[in-house]
């Protein structure tokens, strides 16, 4: 599995933003950061596709509320963003991923509320399980493997299949 990933503060202040404009799919959102951070996933999503899997059209089609690849079988993505961090996981096999920067939460209130029963959660108790929740959503399907591991000092992500994962992993910056 591959991991690539764009800082998007340094990646947007380095493109021309009406260059950027050409990825949008004519989603909406209410606030600009929110665009931006989309478009910023779907550029790194089709440019990897086309520079590292040398796939020719890296058209993007939702099955089952699930993007895919349209003319592509046997290479999947998930996509995230928090922070200033914007990642795409690459497999063989459907997955799921989610990628969360650190910071301070009720850690407890948040996982009552998702009726885990974990007295007195830590940051890391809260952001592998939210981190996995996310990632799950994502893959769409049952959870069969799962991984979750640190990104740098602030940020963790999980990543989930419905198949064997293998915890092999390479992450990328994308320049």
């Amino acid at each position: 599995m591959k991991i690539f990933y764009i800082d998007k503060k340094e990646f947007l202040s380095s493109i021309n933003i009406e260059e950027l404009e050409k990825y949008s799919d004519g989603r909406k959102y209410k606030s600009k950061e929110k665009y931006l951070e989309h478009l910023c996933g779907l550029y790194l999503v089709k440019n990897t596709a086309k520079i590292f899997y040398g796939i020719k059209n890296p058209e993007i089609e939702i099955k089952n509320s699930k993007p895919f690849f349209k003319d592509v079988q046997n290479l999947y993505f998930s996509l995230s963003h928090s922070g200033d961090i914007v990642a795409a996981a690459f497999h063989t096999e459907n997955t799921g991923f989610d990628i969360e920067q650190k910071k301070q939460r009720n850690f407890k209130n948040i996982m009552e509320n998702f009726k885990i029963e974990i007295s007195n959660p830590t940051a890391e108790d809260f952001y592998k399980f939210w981190t996995l929740h996310e990632a799950g959503i994502k893959l769409g399907k049952p959870v069969l493997s799962s991984y979750t591991a640190p990104f740098g000092n602030d940020y963790i992500f999980s990543c989930v299949s419905d198949e064997v994962i293998i915890s092999d992993f390479e992450i990328i910056k994308f320049r």
